[in-house]
């Protein structure tokens, strides 16, 4: 039982952090909720995959949050400094910058695609979906428009063209959340409900997409390349296509709100659709390659339907029969 026992204080006290953040009615609430949540995902990263890549991917974390939770202090001092004069939109800008850096936004992500490396496959869906819940409700809360339209479409084009010559599949992940940041913030500056919206649906992605890697142990551009079971190749690339928001599966639905919302703002708009055209063409092409490149067996195997197989099979179709329940839900 003791085997058990600290993953599951981990995660709670993860859960814990996150409640506080997010319920808090003062600054220091939110200070101490991400605290207690940066404190409880350390442990996970190095107890859950002990490794010297899992070591560093721990320290470079820690630093980073660290450093922007300090300057969520700060901000809240100069909150009390300067309440109603002319540099009250000082502290806004600082809070904003550093929570954005606690998301990865560019042009603060130099961490995230280098401590993404280092986790194993559980960790990386946590951190990609989980660890983003706090930054992003507060950021809703307290953001400067103007600093975060900037760090928005930033993000939008450098996690697009970022991810076009990488070959680790979490790297890939990676660029690709920090492109989505650019759109849920974007969104986030015109309408304080369709990112939640957004913000769900990624969550769905990237939990598909983490779950299949991890089912069939795959971490390289390359070991999708050898991969012989065409079904398996299939599966995963209709999730990487939903995930680039490829019409008309899942990925499609929140760039369609999106577009919806920022329909009135075209200079937005525009830069937020050729990142998108951009991410979609990598992802067209490790469709492309994996299936052309190298394949010695290119044939339906119908001895893998195991559980594996059942359950990329109801992930996948998750993504592919996403339009007709979800259109007049979410919109």
């Amino acid at each position: 039982m003791n085997l058990f026992l600290p993953p599951v204080i981990y995660i709670y006290f993860l859960i814990f952090g996150t409640i506080i953040s997010i319920s808090s009615s003062s600054i220091f609430g939110v200070w101490l909720g991400l605290e207690i949540n940066l404190m409880s995902f350390i442990p996970m990263i190095i107890n859950l995959d002990q490794n010297k890549k899992s070591s560093e991917a721990a320290v470079k974390y820690f630093l980073v949050q660290t450093m922007a939770s300090a300057i969520i202090l700060l901000s809240s001092l100069m909150f009390i400094l300067f309440p109603s004069n002319t540099l009250s939109f000082i502290p806004s800008i600082m809070i904003t910058l550093s929570l954005s850096m606690k998301l990865g936004m560019a042009p603060f992500h130099f961490w995230f695609p280098e401590t993404m490396e280092g986790l194993n496959w559980i960790n990386s869906m946590i951190l990609l979906t989980w660890q983003k819940i706090s930054p992003l409700i507060i950021m809703s809360m307290l953001f400067n428009p103007s600093t975060l339209i900037l760090l928005s479409l930033t993000s939008a084009l450098t996690g697009a063209v970022s991810g076009l010559n990488q070959t680790s599949l979490r790297k890939i992940l990676s660029f690709s959340s920090i492109s989505h940041l650019g759109w849920m913030n974007s969104i986030m500056y015109m309408n304080n409900e369709v990112w939640l919206t957004y913000f769900l649906i990624y969550s769905i992605m990237s939990i598909i997409l983490c779950t299949s890697f991890f089912t069939l142990s795959l971490n390289y551009f390359s070991q999708l390349i050898h991969l012989n079971n065409t079904s398996k190749k299939i599966m995963i690339f209709i999730n990487l296509l939903s995930m680039g928001g490829m019409p008309p599966m899942l990925g499609f639905l929140p760039k369609w709100a999106a577009i919806l919302t920022l329909s009135k703002n075209s200079p937005i708009l525009m830069t937020l659709i050729i990142s998108s055209l951009i991410t979609l063409y990598f992802y067209t092409r490790l469709c492309f390659s994996a299936f052309t490149l190298y394949n010695p067996e290119f044939l339906w195997n119908h001895k893998e339907s195991n559980k594996k197989m059942t359950l990329l099979s109801i992930m996948t179709l998750i993504s592919i029969l996403s339009l007709s329940p979800l259109m007049y839900l979410f919109l």
